[in-house]
């Protein structure tokens, strides 16, 4: 480690409420921990500067009692360590620490923090040299990336999905999957490519808490252990085929040009729910990770029971080195921070750093809040201004559909309300928190709350008028202004299709039943999901819906009634985006917004305008037969739909001849 890489690990914060220090705050490691493997020897390592004893103990199996104990030799910076000969690949092996702190226990066995691999929650670290080869990264800029979370075991688990490793890593690797009886609806994999995403996010897949046995998986969100891939997901959870499976399974996804990033939980871990819950970290080094109030209490800001304490220097570190391995093995291509409110801002900054050291175009992202009361400054909204990372537009969603703590409240695509809301993300959000349009990730639904087609069918419920072909068009509504706005757009697998969870906000702690992906909703739907296919297709191909910074946002983005001074009817949005590059086939698009329940007209800039989108269907070619039309400076746009209208370089010049 450099000096300045080890001086940014002491770096402070200003607590806003008091937190209770430790003795190991001013020391720090900076040797390689975890098992240092090589063919003829491997030195296990192990950071607990408050024991008086940490004892390694080596296992032939999971679950074998016979045991070869080994007391480690202790360090000046903290660490513990032995180095034992011969090649110890798939050997699996545990701590146990002892010290004067009450809250040692000599007969728990421990996890190695910083272990490849593990067997379970509570169970052994195995030794791992694995050389699973893994696809080059896609190679994009990051403002051409389209994200689409999904959680690993629901995208795969129907039965119907014509999967056969359904709910595992191996799963999402086959190709030629396909709903049963309809070849000609893709599922898994292939739908992937088919809809024309290139960022997939996978809910947490590091090892977590919950049994598998009890279907109420908390969707990983219970983490234990980072290292280590989740056993849930592989076909043998007991040994290392963890390591190798989660490897494939990028590599499938690197092969159709789809970059991943990880849901990753460093706010909180799934230890000290409960006195007996102790599985590495508190076993180690009792009070040294997680906040602790004056009284001895954790504080709780993630509302899990804790939160980790990231300004920690080995903390800090944990955090740094453990985002670093999932980029260098396992080739990741970045990360979703959750509740990234409660990880301190030097803390973002050095993950930052670190990260884009190894790849520029690493796409670093979170939610710009908490999840309860915290004592440190929260990394909220604003707090990313030009350090390199994005964040969630809540204000964004919520003025599109709705504030999502009242469900029954209407948005923009309902309504016709929170209009300056919207105008302010469609510009990128430039004009209010972010110094860029790659600041914002751009969403209506995600994992947590109502689907969006719940939501629209909660939300206008008590309106007799608004039938079920209504929401379709206001969901195809929304999508519009999801994928036509500056930003990073963000979709919820089964979004494209009008994915239900029968009204259930908060499905986390949900079976199966409520939570996998129902592939036939595909079919029902077809004609939802290709409009989301145009939508994407339309966004990669035209570089006007992709501006890299605030300036070029603001100067091609002009509203038709604020800059251009043209009347919009009431309720409405209209937009002109301009080419500035002149490198898009197209010197301007224009974006008409209706989300009445009638149709309407607007006054349009005078161009050589053709049709690629309305309520009904878009695409990357104008539209024959549209449901709206224009005429001179004048278009009529159906209700509650849009209307996409492009004016072509070579059209202008001919009309110019």
């Amino acid at each position: 480690m450099t000096e300045d890489y080890v001086t940014r690990l002491f770096r402070r914060i200003n607590y806003t409420a008091p937190v209770v220090p430790h003795p190991a705050d001013g020391l720090v490691c900076t040797q390689p921990l975890g098992a240092i493997y090589s063919t003829d020897k491997t030195t296990f390592r192990v950071w607990a500067p408050t024991a008086s004893q940490i004892t390694l103990h080596l296992y032939t199996g999971p679950s074998s009692d016979e045991t070869n104990s080994i007391k480690l030799k202790k360090n000046d910076d903290g660490s513990w360590e032995a180095t034992v000969p011969g090649d110890l690949n798939g050997t699996y092996y545990t701590y146990t620490a002892e010290g004067d702190d009450p809250r040692f226990n000599p007969e728990r066995e421990l996890l190695d923090p910083y272990s490849r691999a593990v067997t379970a929650h509570n169970g052994r670290s195995i030794v791992v040299h694995d050389t699973t080869p893994i696809a080059d990264r896609p190679t994009f800029s990051m403002n051409e990336a389209i994200i689409y979370e999904m959680h690993l075991r629901d995208f795969t688990l129907d039965p119907d999905s014509g999967i056969q490793r359904r709910g595992k890593y191996l799963g999402l690797t086959e190709a030629g999957t396909h709903l049963t009886n309809r070849i000609d609806i893709t599922t898994g994999l292939d739908h992937l490519t088919d809809l024309g995403v290139n960022v997939v996010q996978i809910m947490p897949i590091s090892e977590f808490y919950t049994n598998a046995a009890e279907d109420l998986y908390g969707w990983g969100y219970d983490v234990v252990h980072h290292f280590s891939p989740a056993g849930w997901y592989a076909t043998e959870r007991f040994d290392t085929r963890r390591v190798s499976e989660c490897k494939r399974m990028i590599d499938a996804l690197h092969q159709r040009g789809i970059r991943v990033t990880l849901d990753v939980v460093f706010n909180h871990t799934f230890e000290l729910i409960n006195k007996n819950l102790v599985f590495s970290f508190e076993g180690l080094v009792p009070g040294y990770y997680y906040r602790l109030r004056p009284d001895g209490s954790y504080w709780d800001g993630s509302g899990t029971g804790n939160e980790f304490r990231s300004e920690a220097p080995m903390a800090r570190r944990y955090i740094v080195d453990c985002c670093k391995y999932w980029v260098t093995e396992y080739k990741v291509d970045g990360f979703r921070f959750d509740l990234l409110g409660l990880m301190d801002v030097e803390t973002m900054l050095l993950i930052v750093d670190e990260l884009r050291a190894i790849n520029s175009h690493l796409l670093i992202y979170g939610e710009p809040w908490a999840g309860g009361t915290s004592p440190i400054e929260l990394t909220t909204k604003g707090k990313q201004w030009g350090r390199g990372w994005a964040i969630f537009n809540d204000d964004f969603r919520d003025a599109l559909k709705g504030n999502v703590f009242d469900a029954r409240a209407t948005g923009f695509i309902q309504s016709g309300n929170n209009i300056h809301a919207v105008k302010t993300g469609i510009l990128g959000s430039v004009d209010s928190f972010a110094a860029s349009p790659l600041e914002t990730i751009n969403y209506i639904e995600c994992h947590d709350n109502h689907t969006l087609w719940d939501r629209l069918l909660i939300s206008t419920i008590h309106d007799a008028s608004i039938t079920d072909g209504d929401r379709r068009a206001i969901d195809k509504l929304g999508a519009v202004v999801l994928f036509t706005s500056e930003g990073i757009p963000f979709i919820q697998s089964g979004q494209e299709w009008l994915r239900t969870k029968s009204g259930d906000h908060n499905s986390y702690n949900k079976p199966d039943a409520v939570n996998f992906l129902r592939w036939h909703q595909k079919a029902e739907n077809y004609d939802v999901f290709a409009y989301y296919r145009g939508l994407i297709a339309l966004f990669h191909k035209h570089r006007l819906f992709r501006y890299r910074t605030a300036r070029g946002a603001s100067k091609a983005v002009k509203f038709l009634d604020d800059q251009l001074g043209l009347p919009v009817p009431p309720g409405c949005i209209a937009y002109q985006i301009e080419d500035l590059s002149e490198v898009d086939e197209w010197c301007r698009a224009l974006i008409l917004l209706n989300p009445n329940g009638r149709q309407v007209e607007f006054t349009i800039p005078t161009g050589v305008w053709k049709i690629y989108g309305d309520g009904r269907e878009v695409g990357t070619t104008p539209i024959a037969r549209s449901i709206s039309r224009i005429e001179d400076a004048q278009a009529f746009v159906a209700p509650r739909s849009a209307l996409i209208l492009g004016e072509r370089r070579e059209d202008v010049n001919h009309s110019e001849d």
